[in-house]
């Protein structure tokens, strides 16, 4: 891409999400879509990614972790939701497939459009760990993946992409996978990990990338607790009422001092049993911090 154009773009970011500033209004398209197609063709001209033919063989061989970790201390003091919603932003990423498809048009010329397919995520870890959903890596390397295969990356809320190197830890039951990116010497801003499970009824809030609305806030509180069944096996399952959508996976579930307390997993429209079109409510189900715990050890 061309230098100039690329660095109107990033300006455009920095001027736009740098809280000195206020909370300015900013374009989800321009600024994060348009951005993240430009940067992952950068990449996949540089070589600086992997494909996914590449990462598949090992994604395939790996297990429930644990994955060395350097997890900061719980946060211990009540914050504002804006604090909240500064401190938690600049570590929630877009987590994303690129590729050219290589299909022909109408008039039978190879499409050189990049796709992308973006999700979301959370650094743990300074030095470029990254949790996000199984589905989202999943939906990387499965063979039915036909026109992202070039690269996998990671975007930060600064519009500054890493390329992601290697799938550590991939636990399809509890849905959840630990990434490791290149941050080329980089030591990038993490979330702190609670160390225990919420309690219905304890407040929540989720950053994550909806539908194409990039660092968008909720909140709500705990609303369930149960246990359900995935890839055969019984997993634990946190309800909220925070909304989050097609676009949110993997992000970040926080609490009021800014730990993270769960990951986003999937919703469910729960209908009137009389009549299938009616819908009554959505289902918000995460995943507990514990199920995370579980795959990660202090240190390296």
């Amino acid at each position: 891409m061309n230098y100039t154009l690329k660095s109107i773009f990033g300006f455009l970011i920095l001027l736009t999400v740098n809280t000195a500033y206020g909370q300015l209004y900013k374009n989800n398209i321009r600024q994060y879509k348009v951005h993240l197609s430009t940067e992952g063709e950068d990449l996949i001209e540089t070589g600086n990614l992997i494909s996914a033919d590449s990462m598949s063989t090992t994604f395939k061989d790996k297990g429930y972790g644990p994955v060395a970790v350097n997890l900061g201390s719980m946060r211990k003091k009540e914050l504002s939701p804006s604090k909240i919603y500064d401190l938690v932003s600049e570590a929630t990423v877009i987590v994303s497939s690129v590729g050219r498809c290589g299909e022909l048009n109408a008039r039978g010329e190879e499409c050189k459009r990049i796709h992308t397919y973006p999700a979301s995520g959370y650094i743990i870890d300074a030095e470029g760990i990254v949790v996000t959903n199984y589905h989202v890596a999943n939906g990387y390397v499965t063979k039915y993946n036909k026109d992202s295969r070039e690269g996998f990356l990671v975007m930060m809320k600064d519009g500054t992409t890493y390329p992601v190197t290697e799938i550590l830890s991939a636990d399809k039951s509890n849905d959840l996978a630990i990434l490791k990116i290149d941050t080329r010497g980089a030591k990038l801003p993490a979330l702190h990990v609670a160390t225990k499970d919420a309690e219905i009824g304890d407040p929540v809030y989720i950053v994550s990338h909806p539908k194409g609305y990039f660092y968008a806030f909720s909140s709500g509180m705990v609303t369930d607790k149960f246990s359900d069944i995935n890839a055969l096996q019984y997993r634990n399952v946190m309800a909220i009422s925070a909304d989050f959508a097609a676009g949110s996976s993997g992000a970040a579930i926080i609490d009021q001092y800014a730990n993270v307390i769960g990951t986003v997993t999937y919703t469910k429209t729960l209908q009137h049993s009389d009549d299938a079109t009616k819908t009554q409510m959505v289902l918000k189900a995460t995943i507990p911090v514990s199920s995370l715990l579980k795959l990660i050890k202090e240190g390296n």
